[in-house]
């Protein structure tokens, strides 16, 4: 109940009524409308952590989740790269023939010459389709462990405002179920899905 600034009328609820039931009111005339009510900020008490630790542990999940992501499209960009750039073009003796009578000393060194610069380049070419090859497969494996220890600090950070137990439980599983996944291949899920199935 809130009492008026005179003390002598009551709010209810709904209407001022006298402070003291059956005093008179001494002649003074109830307040108009309802009182003005005060709004309490809630206790820092109770609160999970600070907010600059709340605002770190959120950039730390974005950050490791964001990191891989990066790391698979840099992966499929390498994995791009291996399969569809071109290599150099072999010398074509057909070029080197001037007089269309076949390849003659001075015809057969250029093309010499220039075979061997293109064997060069086709080495490079090979090793470096080779290394864009083990790069696709280096960051698809790293990949995915960013992105699940994103969500590992997700899911164990104080959420509390933010995501019931029961959604966390369930993150949980998720992102248990994409380590093991990760981790063994997919053979831990099908070993748990297949127990009972015999």
């Amino acid at each position: 109940m809130t009492l008026s600034e005179d003390g002598q009328w009551m709010y209810d609820g709904s209407n001022w009524v006298p402070a003291t039931p059956g005093a008179p009111s001494g002649g003074s005339m109830p307040p108009s409308g309802a009182p003005k009510m005060l709004m309490n900020k809630p206790s820092k008490d109770g609160e999970r952590m600070s907010d600059m630790g709340w605002w770190v542990s959120q950039g730390v999940t974005q950050f490791f989740i964001l990191l891989g992501f990066i790391m698979m499209i840099m992966s499929a960009g390498y994995a791009h790269s291996a399969t569809y750039t071109e290599g150099p073009d072999a010398p074509d003796q057909d070029d080197y023939d001037v007089d269309d009578n076949g390849l003659e000393p001075g015809e057969i060194e250029n093309f010499t010459k220039d075979y061997d610069v293109y064997e060069d380049l086709q080495e490079q070419y090979l090793k470096d389709r080779n290394q864009d090859a083990g790069n696709a497969a280096y960051w698809a494996a790293i990949g995915p462990g960013f992105i699940i220890l994103g969500l590992l600090v997700f899911c164990l950070n104080d959420n509390s405002k933010e995501m019931s137990n029961s959604l966390r439980i369930t993150m949980m599983i998720g992102t248990l179920y994409l380590l093991s996944n990760m981790l063994f291949d997919g053979s831990a899920i099908n070993l748990i899905a297949g127990i009972g199935a015999n």
